[in-house]
């Protein structure tokens, strides 16, 4: 945080500019099956096993035929190579491949954020004041859409699976995820101006 205090006008007038900047990183998440893998009644708590990328080649997937054609929409060759890119482009994964991933060890990633707050104060000669304030939160995005966005994991169960009776599992992955985080659209990531009026006495 940073501020500073002008005062003028023999003291009748003071203008405060102050300064708050924040640079985190996300929150903790867990990387879990979408489905219920040791039959639990659960379908959201099983952490993943990340293979390695030999592993993969062994994997069975689920071939979809979305119309019924004949012709298949997903192959299992399309799913191996899709989960490959996916493992690669996460620093969690990729970092830990042929392990269980461990719950709550992902973290989102870095973000940055300014908040500005201009103070106009005006001092009466009976001891009485008013105020009137800006606060401008976020202030990075409102010069530019692309600062101050935070970024949450929306595909932390990016890898489906199902068990036959026998315990033999049969997976599932959607080729069109490239990526595990996606930018927040909620106000959390918005620039907010914010007006005050505050009379003193």
């Amino acid at each position: 945080t940073a501020n500073k205090t002008f005062k003028y006008g023999n003291g009748k007038w003071a203008t405060t500019i102050s300064m708050y900047y924040e640079y985190a990183r996300g929150g903790r998440f867990s990387y879990t099956y979408s489905g219920d893998l040791n039959n639990d009644g659960s379908f959201n708590n099983d952490l993943i096993y990340i293979p390695t990328f030999g592993e993969i080649e062994n994997m069975n997937f689920a071939e979809v035929d979305n119309d019924q054609d004949g012709n298949l929409d997903v192959t299992a060759a399309a799913q191996r190579s899709a989960l490959r890119r996916f493992i690669a482009q996460d620093e969690y994964l990729s970092n830990n491949q042929g392990k269980y991933a461990e719950r709550n060890a992902a973290l989102s990633p870095w973000f940055s954020r300014w908040d500005l707050r201009l103070l106009q104060d005006y001092n009466f000669s009976n001891g009485n004041s008013i105020q009137f304030s800006l606060d401008i939160l976020n202030v990075g995005n409102l010069i530019s859409s692309d600062w101050g966005v935070r970024q949450f994991a929306t595909n932390s169960q990016f890898l489906g699976v199902a068990v036959d009776g026998a315990g033999n599992p049969t997976y599932s992955f959607d080729p069109n995820l490239r990526e595990t985080f996606t930018p927040d659209t909620g106000l959390i990531s918005r620039n907010q101006l914010q007006f005050g009026l505050r009379y003193s006495f």
